[in-house]
């Protein structure tokens, strides 16, 4: 079938293939870095929710229960940090969004193992210290 005006076909590989609008892979990568550094500053500052309530009762000697309140959430942190670094590596045309299906449940189940876990150590560490200065 002739594809020019003078009937000569052209070869397939001259049409030029469909390239990805740069607008859109800029948007993408725009995204890509806000959920790089999102991820990266939520597993910095999880481990810090969990560890630093540990100092109020070396510190002060005493049980202060909002502690444990803030180390479970720390929990919630993690998964929510894990999720972003998912939706980082996403592939283009990908829906990142959709992570967030999966995450916001798993965050919630978190919360009770996250829970029993921060009450131990606080209740330990609370104890070593009473022990320690009794």
């Amino acid at each position: 079938m002739p594809d020019t005006a003078d009937g000569a076909t052209l070869p397939s590989s001259s049409w030029p293939e469909e390239e990805p609008d740069q607008r859109t892979i800029a948007v993408m990568n725009t995204r890509r870095k806000a959920f790089r550094i999102t991820a990266r500053t939520g597993f910095i500052v999880a481990p810090a929710i969990f560890l630093l309530p540990l100092f109020i009762p070396l510190l002060s000697g005493g049980y202060y229960f909002p502690a444990i309140i803030c180390m479970t959430a720390a929990w919630a942190v993690f998964v929510s940090a894990t999720s972003f670094q998912t939706m980082a590596h996403t592939k283009a045309g990908g829906q990142p969004w959709l992570h967030q299906l999966w995450a916001v449940p798993v965050a919630i189940i978190a919360l009770f193992p996250g829970g029993l876990a921060a009450f131990a150590l606080y209740a330990a560490v609370v104890q070593a210290v009473y022990h320690a200065t009794k």
